[in-house]
């Protein structure tokens, strides 16, 4: 019976030895990937940085146009402000064939007109258009922040999609020399067939998410150059995705600034002075309007023949309306009033938006380093695997397992990452992508934005 059982160990042995040496063959014998599944991911002509691209969209956007359609039209409407000060020329003119002992009859008024007081209505107009002019500014600089967010976005998934192709790119060739192996194992009667089945569907899995983050790809890839403007010969270069910028130590840094450089908070600083100045457009209703006026009349018809001229002064005074104006006047000091504390709470959301994405941020940062972590002991436990492999302690289903482990570390990771750059150009965008000391960044000029 001992020697039954020794030569039972010693024929399991014999067989341990030779998976172990068919496993290493196998392991080091390179199986080529399909062609089919080598999808490119770039290509070539002259290289775009990303800021170089956020340039040319600040001058491309629809968005970017209209926000500079808008400031032209309000500037334009402060240049007629200022007209109002300036006398007004009019002419009024008839003339007729008539029946009757009359057969001409003729009709001439002309006249200019210069407004002298006008209760500081003029002044008030003025001024309030000014305050418009510079709330469209104030909200052109917040387009172009959205603009150059949005691309930001759409560049950090271009590159996740890229990263992921590459990811996916290498488990379809693993897989496929992994499936050989399997095969040639099986053929051989050493492994049960339900392992080449498994090996299969992870093989066709990973070709299914090759396909899925290559169309991704492609098609994040696509709206970002026709977005951006990139000719043909100019390729967007693509930066490592694991370069991304490091949160500061507290929320104040942010904070600060953010209120020197987010339009937000001068944004409602210009509607509250323009609510201002229409209140002073109705209070100088209450004064008399006093203009300076000069005028021909010529009338020739059968009853009146007249030619003078006139100079003199018109006085308009809305002395009692029974409280209209008033009542108006009132209104407008609660509509300041409302505009101001509306103003108030957009500012406290837009803090508190800060705060929690800065405390985000730091909760995803311990994320990347735990996928960063988690990604380098599976690499350890892969290798481990390998080596335990070829020493015949392990079967080629757990190296399986190991690698699959290994890619799903790598996926997490490149998540990780991604959703904190994400909310890092979230974060720059709520203090203009501008450091707390930068003070030499001045908003475009407006031939960037000409057609």
């Amino acid at each position: 019976m001992r020697a039954s059982l020794a030569h039972t160990k010693k024929k399991s042995g014999i067989r341990i030895l030779g998976v172990s040496v068919f496993a290493l063959i196998f392991l080091m014998t390179p199986v080529k990937a399909k062609a089919a599944e080598e999808l490119g991911l770039m290509g070539y002509g002259s290289l775009i940085t990303l800021n170089d691209a956020i340039t040319r969209a600040l001058k491309n956007q629809a968005e970017m146009k209209r926000a500079f359609a808008r400031l032209r039209k309000e500037k334009a409407l402060y240049k007629g402000s200022l007209s109002e000060f300036l006398p007004k020329l009019s002419a009024e003119f008839f003339g007729a064939v008539s029946t009757g002992e009359k057969k001409t009859v003729n009709y001439l008024d002309a006249g200019i007109e210069q407004p002298l007081f006008k209760g500081g209505k003029i002044i008030a107009g003025k001024r309030k258009q000014k305050a418009r002019v510079g709330g469209e500014e104030t909200e052109l600089e917040a387009a172009k922040l959205d603009v150059e967010l949005g691309i930001r976005i759409l560049y950090a998934q271009v590159l996740l999609e890229k990263e992921s192709t590459r990811i996916a790119q290498g488990q379809v060739r693993e897989l496929q020399t992994a499936h050989e192996r399997m095969k040639r194992l099986i053929d051989k009667e050493i492994l049960p067939l339900y392992e080449l089945f498994r090996v299969e569907t992870l093989l066709q899995r990973s070709k299914h998410a090759l396909v899925k983050h290559k169309e991704s790809y492609d098609y994040l890839l696509d709206v970002l150059i026709e977005t951006v403007g990139i000719a043909q010969g100019e390729s967007l270069s693509l930066e490592p995705l694991s370069d991304y910028a490091e949160l500061q130590s507290n929320s104040e840094y942010y904070l600060e600034a953010a209120r020197k450089n987010d339009p937000i908070y001068r944004l409602w600083d210009y509607k509250v002075k323009e609510k201002k100045f229409e209140r002073r457009e109705l209070q100088a209703d209450r004064f008399p309007h006093i203009n300076l006026t000069a005028r021909w009349n010529r009338n020739d018809d059968v009853f009146v023949d007249t030619n003078r001229a006139m100079v003199g002064a018109e006085v308009k005074w809305n002395i009692w309306d029974f409280g209209r104006l008033g009542s108006k006047i009132q209104a407008k000091e609660h509509e300041m009033e409302e505009t101001k504390w509306e103003g108030e709470i957009k500012v406290r959301e837009h803090e508190k938006e800060i705060r929690k994405l800065f405390h985000d941020g730091r909760a995803l940062r311990e994320k990347v380093r735990l996928a960063k972590t988690l990604r380098r002991e599976r690499r350890e436990i892969y290798k481990n695997e390998k080596t335990r492999l070829i020493a015949g302690e392990r079967g080629a289903g757990e190296l399986i397992d190991s690698f699959i482990a290994l890619e799903e570390a790598k996926i997490n990771q490149l998540m990780a990452v991604t959703d904190y750059r994400i909310l890092m150009a979230r974060l720059d965008r709520k203090t203009a992508f501008r450091s707390l000391f930068d003070e030499e960044y001045s908003l475009y000029e407006e031939t960037d934005y000409e057609e």
